[in-house]
């Protein structure tokens, strides 16, 4: 290897085109967005309705609300669970900031819990140190693709009587025990982020199987209305509310990205994390990541896909 770094001149390690742009697009996701721009719903159209349906059924929820962002749907988690001013609300001390901010979106206070240095998950075991009568919930991220355990912040949040909201937004598919995450708590929130497994260029869902939760996080949704905009809308806005939901262009999008949701995850699986940690490891510096107990089956975040991968699996 040259001691003169690519930086300055040097050869490159990485070839030139090694490292592709995600998500791969194909004829599929060209079709369904080019019918949305075609239909005259451009707003929360037939597409959105769908996308709800189609990825409630995927990662196995009641219900599913398509937002425009995965920080919008945190905030109608915070707020479905009637965390309101002055209430306390646990998160982990290491994460994206809409993990905290979407507290203070609704006058609620975080309550930061260290990590687990080895996950650099929330250490569920400092949960309990953290509860006060002002604690309203708990919210779990799942960071990096990998969950928290969930069965031990159940059963703290079930012994103070608070709610669990997930923050998956990071990671969709991630099992644990077997379980996917969204499915576990009272509430989740995922992000369509460009860099997330699943992609609708932005976007986000929020997902429940409680009829009350989801009634109030549509409120906040969509102006502090009780009525959707596929319903006989009134106008009238009974609480204070956003402007969270998605448009039809970009839930096409996802909806074509969640098709081949699984068929990615599985590719990528087998071409990349396992490679890369065994490339890594030979790196004295550096300090990989552990995945805890071996009830967790983490999912892939913001790795890209090398070119052997669009050879072997149409789509990757």
């Amino acid at each position: 290897m040259s001691g003169k770094l690519a930086l300055n001149g040097g050869a490159r390690t990485v070839p030139e085109g090694t490292i592709k742009a995600w998500p791969p697009i194909d004829d599929l996701d060209r079709q369904m967005v080019l019918d949305s721009l075609k239909g005259t719903v451009h707003t929360f159209g037939p597409n959105c309705q769908a996308l709800q349906e189609e990825f409630a059924a995927w990662n196995g929820n009641k219900h599913a609300i398509t937002t425009n962002s995965g920080t919008a749907a945190l905030h109608m988690c915070v707020a479905a669970c009637d965390c309101g001013a002055g209430d306390q609300v646990i998160v982990t001390a290491y994460s994206w900031s809409s993990s905290a901010t979407c507290i203070l979106q609704h006058n609620s206070i975080p309550a930061f819990v260290d990590i687990d240095f080895d996950t650099v998950l929330m250490d569920v075991d400092k949960i309990e140190v953290a509860i006060t009568p002002r604690t309203k919930a708990i919210i779990a991220v799942h960071l990096h693709g990998l969950p928290v355990n969930m069965h031990r912040v159940l059963e703290i949040a079930r012994k103070h009587n608070l709610k669990a909201i997930e923050d998956a937004c990071q990671s969709q598919g991630a099992l644990f025990d077997g379980k996917k995450v969204g499915q576990w708590g009272d509430c989740a929130a995922f992000s369509l982020n460009q860099n997330k497994s699943l992609c609708g260029g932005e976007g986000g869902m929020f997902v429940t199987d409680d009829d009350t939760l989801n009634g109030k996080a549509t409120q906040l949704w969509s102006f502090g209305e009780t009525r959707t905009p596929v319903e006989n809308r009134d106008y009238h806005a009974y609480a204070l509310g956003w402007m969270y939901r998605n448009n039809d262009l970009a839930a096409a999008f996802a909806r074509a990205q969640l098709k081949k949701l699984d068929h990615h995850r599985h590719a990528l699986r087998w071409q990349s994390p396992g490679g890369l940690r065994t490339e890594a490891a030979r790196v004295h510096e550096l300090r990989l990541l552990s995945k805890g107990e071996r009830r967790r089956r983490g999912t892939i975040h913001a790795v890209r896909p090398r070119r052997a991968c669009r050879r072997r699996a149409q789509g990757c």
